[in-house]
């Protein structure tokens, strides 16, 4: 089942949808980078912050496709990382200056920039347990206020 906006409220102009497509804009115009990473957990900040004041809401049905996909993608970045593990280690391109200089350098950009391999993965693993968190607190507080209505509409009837 899709997303179930409350029918009380406009929607939002922010959604799941838009963090990810604009994670996926970010590939097509150059790369995930930590700067594409930046923008994506900036708008899914604004989709935790949303859930957190009861402006993004979902039904426990409607979660359940989403919560899978987020929780998958979190699945796949933990084995990207482990697959990734070797680029801490700095390549053997010989024992003398130049070759020592370059292994170096080579593992400085693969595993300790801002724009290494582990470092976007790690930020994006964060994004996506972020995501999570966002649906979760919206589910969750859909959950309480459908109870609430239920004792309202109980006291009504007594």
């Amino acid at each position: 089942m899709a997303f179930e906006a409350d029918g009380g409220q406009a929607a939002p102009d922010f959604s799941i949808g838009a963090a990810m497509g604009a994670a996926a804009g970010y590939v097509a115009a150059g790369g995930l980078n930590a700067a594409a990473i930046a923008k994506v957990s900036a708008e899914t900040q604004k989709l935790v912050s949303a859930a957190k004041s009861g402006g993004f809401k979902i039904t426990a049905e409607g979660v359940k496709p989403l919560l899978k996909a987020v929780r998958d993608m979190g699945t796949e970045l933990t084995r990207l990382e482990r697959q990734t593990i070797r680029l801490s280690e700095a390549p053997q391109l010989g024992d003398h200056p130049y070759g020592r200089a370059v292994a170096a350098h080579d593992q400085k950009g693969a595993a300790q920039s801002a724009n290494s391999a582990s470092a976007v993965l790690g930020k994006f693993k964060q994004v996506v347990q972020d995501t999570e968190e966002a649906l979760l607190r919206a589910s969750g507080q859909y959950k309480n206020k459908e109870a609430e209505t239920v004792e309202a509409l109980d006291r009504l009837k007594n």
